[in-house]
């Protein structure tokens, strides 16, 4: 079935009254359109005519306002006919979307032929937008990814993110529970689709909202897959072996088994060819994503990421993942999920970073090449209870243990230069271990007021919603141990300038860091009408650090103890206003009484007050949605930025703590608006946010020949904002979509460079397009470009701009010939145009790969891919941070060639 742009790109929930609307699009035998095609509804009980309409020119014919019952739908056109077919409108339903209905040369039925009446491929349902999985063609070997790609309005991003007009999909559900730990790639990148009766996409509510029958005004967007009875308690997935040129291999396995009752899944991989995550899909899930001519951050970076090239991360990584999981229903209402995830990863990599730091009487480039090898392990044991213990009661429990830790050993040159003129070059050799146990619990619980003068829960026939309670208990305890083994040679500075900064010798650091939170709330929500209610709640939480810092070099030592507390005793109150429905508007305001407290080598005892005003708005349109919220919080300085013994780094940046840094407070305001037009085909949506800290974290940066050190300290303000756009719009006449998109990032803040006060601003925008064409039920084309440019600037008179700007080419397509083979390409061609401090360079990147499926009627399949065929081995990664500007430039593998078998279980 071709794509339905032509009707629809989904209808939204937003009416008021129980009436539907009817779309379809009308075709002839061999495809054609039909335009002044006559459709009428016909009432089954008495043939009564209730709509009506007729085909426009593209063949499109639409119902409105379609009363519940049962009816006969009849399509006709001159010289054409078709069965009439059974619809049944329910006072929930809201809209169908029919599809293609096809109409046959008339006495067609006379030769004996039956034809049924088409399905129903889409259905809005309350607030439930259903999709019939067969009314949908998908390849006898597709995935549930495959399915959920060709479900007009939602999409699927090459790390299997999944989108619903617009809007991310939090979780997927299996037959109503959740999977994996709501890692939802594991589930639709092996089901297959033709186990899938029904998708159905939802708002899933909260606890709260399910007792209380009112929409809180947050969404949750979830995507349930309800499963084929005969398909129920198999086992299904895969096992995979392969190898390749340049040693290359992977192997590995994903088994599976889903029933009402108990849901199962086991995997393993192991592989050198750079896939982290239990698939290359899968990658940014679990650990981020950048990609090729990296994103624009302008947090304070430094976030210990990892940097891919399309779903590969740098460097030659040797990967092992594994994991399980376990969800079994706990009598009639409970749930029971647990998990356990293994990641293991050893990387060598090579890289080179300029940082500029340009000011008008100090061009200064720092260049580090730097060799890395890691080694870093993850263990997380985890599980979530679920039980709705009665009608009026609801109760989570959810709890994890984990075990992180590694060492990395890096041998670093840093050169730094200023206009052109050496000042300093030195070498470092850093060895880090680190290893973080902890583990936290958290426990929430629901109930609504179920008796007295309601008249019962759920209220009383006035339709006044019923009290509810809510109470709320978290603990977390972390040990953060980090040891750090530094030397270095050559660097021209004499004496060491403070404890911790870089000096020629060797020097070695013990960091211990005990950190436990631990928090109580809770809050009762009373009506004060059908539409008024009022919110009081209150709660208390610890935030305990126990920082222990230990320094040696050559004979000189020293010992930095101190312990944060952190107390917050806070109450709210508000009052929510329900506008409509899925509409509403709180205003209220959360008091803070807080405590810092420092003991040790330094010692603090204030209190701070606050009052911390919210506003928060959500209204559902007829052809969209719009939220708008306003928020406040206050934030401790972390004990990192308090404790006094520095951090040095390889290319020459010290971080210094400052134990007299003073809570911020933060402002911000973000709004999201959607609008689709499921008729006329277009999907677009906007966000913007704004974020004002006051008194906030900042630093004072001092440059010597040699080093960059940076200390916290509180400064006046800084701002943070944003806005993205995108639209998509379906093109019936190239059988695919075109989707624009744009997206402009900032921030501007006060730091002190060599004791002057500046103001730093870093702006980042992107813009892209990229048009996709459907061949076939499984063929498609793409072609892309976007545009991305950063740029970082001091005030005044010394002010000097740094720009970078990358231009990205893409071309893709899925080719399958016939049921025996599948050709995939893809070509990137990233263009990085000279910048302030940065040589262009150019790098095309070709990744090819064939299947071969030769057995008939089973899914097993041979794939023989061929990744970067140019042989360029070159990831660069640029990004913009307060006062530098970075761009990395890293080895990836080089050309290789693979070959894997998938056996399907």
């Amino acid at each position: 079935m071709k794509h339905l742009f032509t009707c629809l790109l989904l209808a939204f929930s937003g009416f008021l009254f129980a009436q539907a609307e009817i779309s379809a699009t009308v075709i002839d035998s061999s495809g054609l359109t039909l335009p002044g095609a006559n459709a009428v509804l016909l009432r089954s009980s008495d043939s009564l005519l209730t709509a009506f309409g007729t085909t426009d020119d593209k063949g499109v014919f639409l119902m409105q306002n379609v009363p519940a019952g049962k009816y006969l739908l009849r399509v006709t056109f001159l010289g054409y006919e078709r069965p009439d077919q059974d619809i049944t409108v329910t006072s929930d339903d809201q809209y169908f979307g029919l599809g293609e209905l096809k109409m046959y040369p008339a006495g067609f039925f006379l030769n004996g032929i039956e034809v049924t009446a088409d399905r129903i491929p889409i259905r809005m349902k309350g607030d439930t937008m259903m999709y019939d999985a067969d009314a949908f063609a998908v390849g006898d070997n597709a995935v549930v990814e495959d399915l959920i790609r060709r479900l007009p309005g939602m999409s699927v991003d090459a790390a299997g993110n999944i989108t619903w007009r617009g809007k991310p999909i939090s979780e997927v559900m299996i037959n109503g529970k959740p999977f994996f730990a709501g890692n939802s790639t594991l589930l639709t990148q092996n089901l297959d689709a033709k186990a899938i009766k029904n998708v159905e996409v939802y708002d899933q509510k909260t606890d709260s909202e399910e007792i209380s029958g009112i929409d809180d005004g947050n969404e949750n967007m979830t995507v349930n897959l309800e499963m084929k009875e005969d398909f129920k308690a198999k086992v299904f997935g895969e096992v995979y072996a392969g190898i390749g040129t340049t040693d290359r291999y992977q192997t590995g396995g994903k088994i599976f088994r889903i029933s009402d009752a108990t849901q199962i899944g086991v995997l393993g991989t192991i592989n050198n060819i750079n896939k982290v995550g239990f698939s290359g899909d899968e990658i940014s899930g679990f650990n981020g994503s950048s990609g090729r001519g990296g994103g624009f951050r302008w947090g304070g970076g430094g976030d210990g990421r990892l940097a891919f090239d399309s779903g590969n991360a740098t460097g030659d990584n040797r990967s092992i993942a594994s994991g399980i999981n376990f969800g079994r229903s706990i009598g009639k209402n409970g749930q029971l999920t647990a998990d356990y995830a293994l990641f293991d990863r050893e990387q060598a990599q090579d890289a080179t970073t300029l940082q500029a730091f340009n000011r008008a009487n100090d061009r200064r480039i720092v260049e580090t090449l730097e060799g890395n090898n890691t080694a870093n392990y993850s263990h997380r044991l985890g599980f979530e209870y679920r039980h709705k213990l009665d009608s009026t009661s609801r109760l989570r429990i959810n709890g994890a243990g984990t075990l992180i830790g590694g060492d990395n050993l890096s041998n670093a040159t840093t050169t730094i230069n200023n206009e052109g003129v050496l000042i300093d070059d030195y070498t470092v050799r850093q060895l880090d271990r680190n290893e973080r146990p902890g583990g936290n619990i958290s426990l929430r619980y629901n109930r609504g007021d179920s008796g007295g003068r309601r008249g019962g829960f759920g209220g009383p026939p006035s339709g006044k919603p019923a009290r509810t309670f809510e109470f709320n208990a978290n603990a977390s305890y972390t040990e953060n141990q980090s040891d750090l083994d530094l030397t270095v040679a050559d660097l021209n500075e004499g004496g060491q300038m403070f404890v911790g900064a870089l000096a020629n010798g060797t020097q070695t650091q013990d960091r211990r860091t005990n950190t436990l939170n631990y928090g109580v709330s809770g809050s009762v929500t009373e009506p004060l009408s059908k539409n008024l209610r009022l919110r009081v709640g209150a709660g208390y939480g610890l935030d305990s650090d126990e920082g222990d810092y230990r320094f040696q070099l050559e004979e000189q030592s020293a010992i930095n103890l101190l312990n944060r507390d952190w107390a917050t005793l806070e109450g709210e109150v508000s009052l929510i206003r329900t506008i409509g429905q899925g509409g509403n508007v709180s205003i209220g305001t959360n008091y803070e009484r807080n405590q810092l407290t420092l003991s040790g080598d330094d010692a603090r005892d204030e209190s701070f007050s606050y009052l911390l005003p919210f506003v928060r708005f959500r209204k559902r349109l007829k052809k969209g949605f719009f939220s708008a919220n306003f928020n406040s919080s206050a934030n401790a300085p972390s004990i990192t930025q308090l404790q006094t013994i520095a951090e040095p780094g390889v290319s020459g940046r010290v971080t210094i703590g400052n134990p007299n840094l003073e809570p911020a407070t933060n402002y911000s305001f973000n709004t999201y608006l959607w609008y689709n037009d499921q008729f006329r085909a277009i999907s677009a949506n906007a966000n913007v946010y704004a974020t004002y800290t006051d008194n906030a974290f900042g630093n004072a940066i001092t440059f010597t020949d040699g080093q960059q050190i940076y200390q916290a300290i509180n400064v006046g303000h800084s701002w943070q904002g944003g806005l993205f756009t995108g639209t998509t719009i379906g093109m019936n006449f190239i059988n695919g979509e075109l989707r624009v998109e744009g997206s402009l990032n900032g921030s501007r803040g006060e730091g002190f460079v060599d004791t002057e006060s500046r103001i730093n601003t870093s702006i980042g925008y992107n813009v892209g397009a990229n048009i996709t064409t459907e061949l076939n039920e499984d063929s498609y084309i793409k072609v892309g470009y976007t545009l991305n440019e950063f740029t970082n600037s001091f005030s005044g008179d010394e002010g000097i701009t740094t720009s970078q700007l990358t231009h990205n080419f893409l071309t893709q397509f899925e080719l399958e010939v016939s049921p025996k083979w599948r050709f995939e390409s893809r070509f990137l061609y990233s263009l990085f145009p000279e910048s302030d401090f940065a040589a262009e360079q150019s790098i095309p990147d070709l990744r090819l790969s064939l299947e071969l499926r030769p057995f008939r009627k089973k899914r097993h399949f041979l794939r023989i891919s061929a990744s970067d065929l140019f042989n360029q081995n070159t990831i660069i990664n640029r990004n913009v941070q307060p006062f530098v500007t970075t761009e990395t430039t890293a080895n990836g593998l080089g050309r290789y060639f693979l070959a894997t078998f998938h056996y399907k279980i």
